[in-house]
């Protein structure tokens, strides 16, 4: 139906901090303690599942949490060179950014949080990358109550689809894995 099934991982690691925000993050998950090989091989196996589910090689990555790092201290790392290893692009942090195509980290795009937001705000942010020829990535958990503890209003979220099928004409909509592939051909296939 041109839904992409993105990888967010087998065990949902998250940064714990602060530890007490993060009580529902079981202590061994905790991206701070994660090694990148130990990261690498999860988001294979999740790979490895999603592809028996649709048959996809390539596809992106929706980071836990909008963490961008794994371990601490003076280990801690990046996430998007990582990223880029195993994907097309990743989400990255939530950072309410128009994503700007040309300059893009695909590691590290950036996104806006669409959880309880209406669709005249999503319309908007729409129409003010479309000024720019920008990207717009919107996060949300469910749609409707009983999806998830966050989420968009059902009503709101069909009123947004609406915006954007009435004007399909001027403004892509695609899932993320098929935006990424075409930034990264115009770039003439070099990732970062």
């Amino acid at each position: 139906m041109g839904h992409e099934l993105g990888n967010h991982s087998l065990f949902h690691p998250c940064r714990r901090e602060p530890p007490e925000r993060y009580e529902w993050l079981a202590p061994e998950y905790d991206l701070c303690d994660y090694t990148e090989k130990r990261w690498l091989d999860e988001m294979r196996i999740a790979n490895c599942i999603l592809g028996l589910i649709d048959g996809r090689a390539e596809r992106t990555f929706g980071n836990t949490c909008c963490n961008t790092t794994l371990g601490r201290g003076e280990a801690e790392q990046e996430l998007a060179p990582l990223i880029l290893q195993l994907f097309a692009a990743g989400r990255g942090a939530c950072n309410s950014r128009i994503v700007d195509p040309v300059n893009a980290n695909l590691g590290a795009l950036g996104h806006c949080n669409g959880d309880r937001r209406t669709s005249g705000e999503l319309a908007s942010e729409v129409e003010q990358a479309a000024a720019s020829h920008g990207w717009m990535i919107f996060m949300m958990h469910g749609v409707g109550k009983g999806t998830h503890g966050l989420f968009i209003e059902k009503e709101e979220h069909h009123a947004f689809l609406d915006f954007l099928e009435a004007n399909a004409t001027r403004i892509w909509t695609a899932p993320m894995v098929e935006i990424a592939q075409y930034v990264r051909g115009r770039r003439g296939g070099e990732m970062e």
